[in-house]
């Protein structure tokens, strides 16, 4: 039924001209520009095919003059460390209080690789997904994720759990649903590994992070998931998804929960990073 939606979505928009999401101009007339260089970007500016092999419609959420735009990020991030104690230290400044120790024999660096440096153009296809309802835009951001990400990002992948960032029961019954499991799930499709849905849990509500600064990000997601099955991590090398990260907060306190439950190695991954 998701294909479905995902084709009828895509007609529509064909219908109704398609313009790129982020500069707004007519997608087909741009379409000579050469592909970008960049494997993620180049991922971006081919067509997104939805419905049928020989009947569905081809989209293209970005025109590929804003696919040259987008900047790619080659080298991982180190956004913070993980302590056995449980607390957590982010390079913002902010940090998590210890809650209990932590199943590792020393602290674990945590670092994301991010197809993007997160930008307007980025931003307006992410917002699509997530509030506009554009949900085919996931697999097609993932597709960017798996083809520009550095190979030492996957080089576990095939072997992974592939692990969403999780959202409150109140915007997922709002949304419809999880944005970072639409991406997560045909990453790990792309990379051959196992997708765990709803391998984390968010135990309680917290403020939209993009309202707060550096430190009430740290304060307001501080021990706000759990794992859901410790069996289904347990020993493994974890791969968290989710589609922005900014001060690496969010994915400071999943990657805590995921140690906690027993995870051998936990790395992030996601569309775009900006700090």
């Amino acid at each position: 039924m998701a294909g479905v939606g995902y084709a009828l979505q895509a007609l529509a928009d064909f219908l109704a001209r398609e313009d790129c999401h982020a500069c707004g101009r007519p997608v087909v007339a741009l379409r000579s520009l050469a592909v970008p260089p960049h494997a993620a970007a180049a991922a971006l500016a081919q067509p997104l095919h939805v419905g049928p092999r020989f009947a569905g419609v081809d989209t293209h959420p970005l025109c590929r003059a804003c696919c040259h735009r987008l900047s790619a990020v080659h080298e991982p991030v180190r956004v913070g460390t993980i302590h056995c104690d449980g607390a957590v230290s982010l390079n913002s400044g902010a940090g998590m209080e210890p809650t209990s120790p932590l199943p590792l024999a020393h602290d674990r660096e945590l670092r994301v690789w991010a197809a993007f440096e997160t930008d307007d153009r980025l931003l307006a296809v992410v917002h699509a997904l997530k509030f506009a309802r554009r949900e085919r835009l996931g697999p097609w951001l993932a597709r960017a994720m798996s083809a520009g990400l550095p190979a030492a990002a996957l080089s576990s992948a095939g072997t992974a759990r592939i692990v969403a960032v999780p959202t409150d029961p109140a915007s997922l019954r709002r949304r419809g649903f999880n944005q970072a499991e639409r991406v997560a799930s045909a990453f790990a499709a792309n990379c051959g590994a196992a997708f765990v849905p709803r391998g984390l849990a968010k135990t309680r509500a917290t403020a939209p992070q993009s309202t707060l600064d550096g430190a009430e990000r740290a304060r307001n997601v501080a021990g706000a998931f759990a794992v859901v099955e410790r069996a289904r991590v347990a020993g493994h090398c974890v791969v968290l998804i989710d589609d922005l990260v900014t001060t690496g907060a969010t994915a400071a306190a999943c990657a805590a929960a995921l140690y906690a439950a027993g995870a051998r190695e936990v790395r992030v991954a996601c569309v775009g990073y900006r700090p």
